[in-house]
Parts: C-alpha cells; sequence; structure tokens
C-alpha cells in the first residue's frame, strides 16, 4: 500500500463510528493536505489532531487553508468567514445582470471571494474592495495577488464606505455584511468564525441600517446593488431599502427556497 493511501486507512480507521460518507470523505481530504505538507514522522498526529478539530466543529476550510467558490479556490484563515454557496449564487444573479464593464465595490469583502470571482468573470471591470479587518483584508490582498486579479482590484481599509474617494460613484455595490442578531442561534462551524463577520446588533439588520443610505447616493443612474441577508429579514429589509431611496427593491429566494438577496436599482 502506497503512503498515501496507508494514510487514508489510518485517518478512517480512527473516525468515530458511526460515520457519514461526507466525514469519511473529508477524512480522505483531511488526510491528503496532510500528506502534502507534513514530513513522514508527523502525518499520524496531524491527521488526529485534525479529526478532533472537526468533531468538535472547527470549519474544515480553516483546516485546509482553502475553499472552491465559483471556479475559483480562494484561501481562508480563521481572520475570515468561509464563503458559502448561497454567496455563490448571488454572484451568479449579479453576473446575469451587470453590463459587459464598469466599476463595483465589494462591502465587507473578507477573503474576497466575491470581488475576485466578480473580477474573474468581468475582466473589463474594476473593483474596489472594504474591509475593516486588518486580518481580513491582508487574507484578500494575498487571494488576489495568487489569483493574479489584483490588477483589477484596490483593497482599503476600514468601515463601509469611509476609506473610499468621496467623489467615486459605481455601477455595483454588492455586499455580504454581517446580518446575524445578537440572539440568533448560530451553527456549530460559525461559532469558530469573526463574529465581525457575523453579527449586526440585536435584530441582524445594523449593517444595512448604515449601508444602505450611502449606496443609494453611491451609485450610477441604474447601478445594481446586491446584497446577501438572513431568512427571516426580508419585509423589514425592503422597508430600509425605500426609505433610503431604492423604492424597487425586491427580495429573492436562494436555491432551497429561503429568502436570501436584496436586489435594487438606483433611480
Amino acid at each position: 500500500m502506497d503512503p498515501l493511501r496507508k494514510l487514508e486507512q489510518f485517518a478512517l480507521i480512527h473516525l468515530e463510528a458511526p460515520s457519514t460518507s461526507f466525514e469519511r470523505m473529508e477524512a480522505v481530504w483531511i488526510s491528503e493536505f496532510v500528506f502534502k505538507n507534513f514530513p513522514p514522522e508527523e502525518q499520524e498526529e496531524k491527521v488526529l489532531e485534525f479529526l478532533e478539530k472537526r468533531k468538535s466543529g472547527f470549519p474544515l476550510a480553516y483546516i485546509l487553508g482553502t475553499q472552491p467558490f465559483h471556479n475559483l479556490e480562494v484561501s481562508v484563515t480563521p481572520d475570515v468567514l468561509v464563503p458559502r454557496p448561497e454567496t455563490e449564487e448571488m454572484v451568479e444573479r449579479v453576473l446575469s445582470i451587470v453590463p459587459r464593464s464598469g466599476i463595483g465595490l465589494d462591502l465587507g469583502c473578507g477573503c474576497g471571494a466575491i470581488c475576485l470571482a466578480l473580477a474573474h468573470a468581468l475582466p473589463t471591470w474594476r473593483f474596489d474592495a472594504v474591509d475593516i479587518s486588518p486580518g481580513a483584508l491582508a487574507v484578500a490582498k494575498n487571494n488576489a495577488a495568487q489569483l493574479r486579479l489584483d490588477g483589477q482590484v484596490d483593497f482599503y481599509l476600514g468601515s463601509w464606505f469611509d476609506p473610499l474617494p468621496e467623489d467615486r460613484s459605481y455601477d455595483l455595490i454588492i455586499t455580504n455584511p454581517p446580518y446575524v442578531g445578537t440572539g440568533e442561534e448560530i451553527d456549530l462551524g460559525a461559532t469558530f468564525e469573526p463574529p465581525l463577520a457575523l453579527f449586526a446588533g440585536e435584530d441582524g439588520l445594523q449593517a444595512y441600517r448604515s449601508i444602505l443610505p450611502v449606496a443609494a447616493k453611491r451609485l450610477k443612474k441604474g447601478g445594481l446593488f446586491a446584497g446577501e441577508c438572513g431568512p427571516y429579514h426580508g419585509s423589514e429589509l425592503i422597508k430600509l431599502a425605500y426609505e433610503a431611496g431604492f423604492p424597487g427593491a425586491k427580495i429573492f429566494r436562494d436555491a432551497s427556497g429561503r429568502e436570501r438577496f436584496l436586489l435594487a436599482l438606483a433611480d
């Protein structure tokens, strides 16, 4: 048996029984990661360490250091939220609407998944990307460099629109902001993710209260605002959007049927 297959068998043996097929697949991925990145004398110990972390709910993406996102592979660390499939859906919706060239803004960019996926799909666009976390912005900049998209994206450290040039307007403003209420339950894996990227006040809408009024002023006429939201925010978020200057705002559902995306065109 070759060394990698032997390490995979070792990992599978040490899974807690009964194990799901997905858990077994994760054990194989962990084995492959350890095999590539650690010397032979450390591999079994590292496999056990990472299996124990997964048992505690620690995100697999943090162990492997990467996460697939919309035809890209982005690096992730505990400084950033792990990109979700729902966010890929938002990117797909935006790509079906925006023109072939323009200027976009990604607010709260985290690891850069959204702006980099858009930049990759829209090579004639330029993007600004903002995050308040220095750690997150470092991850995003590294991803842009690794994917050779840094020529299309400029990164800014700060809160929402604060660090951006005051006279700049956009054809697209997109965001996956914190939208979990402080009293809401979150899944086990999210407990390991940065609270700054998750929570937005008691009702989960505090970030949108800051973003929407300024976004309405920063978008060019006919420009698109796109934002991810919680599945119970629809009616209240539409109200906030209307008050901010987006009378045509609409909520769209994700693939699982939950209200998930706010889309609006600037007048």
